[in-house]
């Protein structure tokens, strides 16, 4: 047995096992699970507090402090000592935590180490287009993550605070001020960037020094790769499928539908998307056909697809495939019922095609809220800011939840959220390989309805971006 470990043994001993005490107003709140986790919270929120130094005795001899690494677990033991000392209260723990201090205090200590132990992982750095074009997108961004982060600090402890940072949607200035935050300020959580080319640059920095990232919407499936606490609100085609042949079976007891996919790999790759939630989801897939990418005349493969007597088309292309094949339907195939993903948005098609395609139905990658919990959200969210909801806005209050309640769970530093956080994933292939988090409430891709040549929310009327 160590030096280290006697002593502190021997101060667990002297300190004996009793409550954190509990002031007037406190009592509302709650704890994360975990001795080590509830006193850490105390001590965030409550550093001047009466009890402080007893909870700063308590904690560093917590034996989750034991299963970090050395470097952290001497951070997060020398910042309790000093905060407990500092609070100038307490009485024999005073001797315990000067006596801990000056053990602790011989130990090489990495001063990144202690600025993280000091900010816990309750500061968030959040680092998206505050000013400039994309103003719009990171200002509503942020209204949903707040009103996340409102939610957790109305019930939970510690606070969760946010620091704002402005990417100017650079690349390079997201970088720096990422930079920034991780070492001058000891934060180990990062919520940013909008878009990929953005994203990437914060998630090399944040795997560098080990922090988490969570990026809300970009859509590059090779950020995964850059380290494994880099996370994505990431709607992959396996989601996607899935929602289009729920939607499909909802519909009919014994639902059909036929494929035409273009030999692109992409749309290969959701064609055996699909193709397997149709399994999963009682659908008869009764045929596929499959053409070029560079093809114009679909009249023989549309004719095929036709004479197997499916209940509906879904066309796996890109959109200018989408627009031809559409174009083409009126003599191939007259009346078809006609669904797909992201690629039959019908802005940008020839007035044929949309014709064609009144009352088609399609699923993209944004997320809207459902049932009670979009009530709720979006009445808080008019109510706080004058305003309806966006997209970016669902984007924001997913992500806030995600990292909060991860933080509920009792993480103590970045490693330990990052544990957390994949027990949020898609339990599927796709999502462990993406590291996508699945939504904490009832949401689903987003569906549309084609009517009169325009995309209609089927859910409502959504507000962009």
């Amino acid at each position: 047995m160590t030096a280290e470990r006697t002593l502190v043994l021997a101060l667990a001993l002297a300190l004996g096992v009793h409550d954190p005490g509990t002031a007037a107003g406190q009592s509302e709140r709650r704890y994360p699970p975990g001795k080590a986790a509830e006193l850490k919270a105390r001590l965030l929120d409550r550093p001047d507090a009466a009890e402080a130094a007893t909870w700063a005795a308590q904690y560093v001899v917590q034996p989750e402090l034991y299963r970090l690494e050395p470097m952290t677990r001497t951070a997060e033991q020398i910042w309790a000592a000093r905060l407990g000392l500092a609070s100038g209260t307490g009485g024999g723990e005073r001797k315990s935590l000067r006596a801990a201090l000056q053990s602790l205090e011989k130990c090489p200590l990495d001063s990144l180490a202690y600025r993280r132990a000091q900010s816990g992982i309750s500061r968030i750095g959040v680092v998206v287009p505050l000013t400039g074009r994309f103003e719009r997108y990171g200002k509503t961004f942020v209204q949903g993550l707040r009103l996340a982060v409102d939610e957790h600090n109305r019930d939970w402890a510690p606070t969760i605070n946010l620091v704002l940072h402005d990417s100017e949607g650079d690349p390079l200035v997201g970088a720096r001020k990422a930079r920034w935050l991780l070492r001058d300020h000891g934060v180990s959580v990062i919520i940013g960037e909008l878009f990929s080319a953005n994203t990437a640059p914060l998630a090399a920095a944040t795997q560098v020094v080990g922090a988490v990232l969570v990026s809300p919407s970009a859509t590059n499936e090779r950020l995964a790769i850059l380290g494994d606490a880099v996370f994505q609100l990431h709607v992959g085609y396996g989601v996607l499928a899935q929602a289009l042949a729920e939607w499909v079976a909802e519909g009919s007891a014994q639902a059909s539908v036929a494929l035409l996919v273009s030999d692109s790999p992409e749309d290969s790759s959701r064609a055996d998307a699909v193709r397997a939630a149709c399994r999963a989801a009682g659908v008869d897939v009764v045929g596929s056909e499959r053409v070029r990418e560079g093809a114009v005349d679909f009249t023989k493969p549309l004719t095929a697809l036709r004479e197997k007597r499916p209940g509906a088309l879904v066309l796996l292309t890109s959109p200018r495939l989408a627009g031809i094949a559409a174009a083409q339907l009126g003599s191939a195939w007259p009346n078809a019922r006609v669904l797909g993903l992201d690629a039959l948005d019908p802005e940008g098609m020839s007035a044929e095609a949309r014709s064609a395609l009144e009352g088609a139905t399609y699923f993209t990658s944004d997320y809207t809220i459902e049932g009670a919990p979009r009530d709720s959200f979006e009445t808080r969210y008019q109510r706080t800011y004058r305003e309806a909801p966006t997209r970016m806005s669902v984007r924001g209050y997913l992500v806030g939840l995600a990292v909060a309640r991860g933080i509920e769970r009792g993480s103590l530093n970045a490693s330990m959220l990052r544990e957390a956080l994949r027990a949020q994933l898609y339990e599927t292939e796709e999502g462990r390989a993406l590291r996508a988090l699945r939504p904490l409430v009832k949401a689903e891709p987003e569906r549309f309805v084609i009517r009169a040549g325009k995309a209609t929310p089927a859910g409502g009327a959504a507000v962009s971006p």
